[in-house]
């Protein structure tokens, strides 16, 4: 059990730091809305999910074991988190011009 406690402390400190940082760009964006020219969100949105496969295929190759398997999930679970917070800033929030 002594291998495992730091691969999942490393997955919930990126789940809690990803979530953080997006809620406190949020309140940003809120603020400085008329700030925001283009579409930066889709396009966020779009390369965020393509890591998120890119790593999913990656750590799916068989070749990470155990915790390993555990530390480069925590990748996929970020760019995850990132894509959603992008994806509802643009198409739900709408923040473009």
């Amino acid at each position: 059990m002594e291998e495992w406690r730091i691969p999942l402390t490393i997955l919930i400190v990126v789940i809690i730091s990803t979530s953080g940082f997006w809620l406190l760009f949020y309140k940003w964006l809120i603020r400085n809305r008329e700030k925001i020219h283009g579409r930066p969100f889709e396009y966020l949105f779009f390369l965020l999910l393509f890591f998120a496969g890119y790593w999913t295929t990656w750590i799916s190759s068989g070749a990470f074991k155990g915790p390993q398997f555990v530390t480069r999930f925590s990748l996929v679970v970020a760019c995850i988190i990132s894509s959603l917070f992008a994806g509802y800033f643009h198409y739900i929030k709408e923040m473009h011009s």
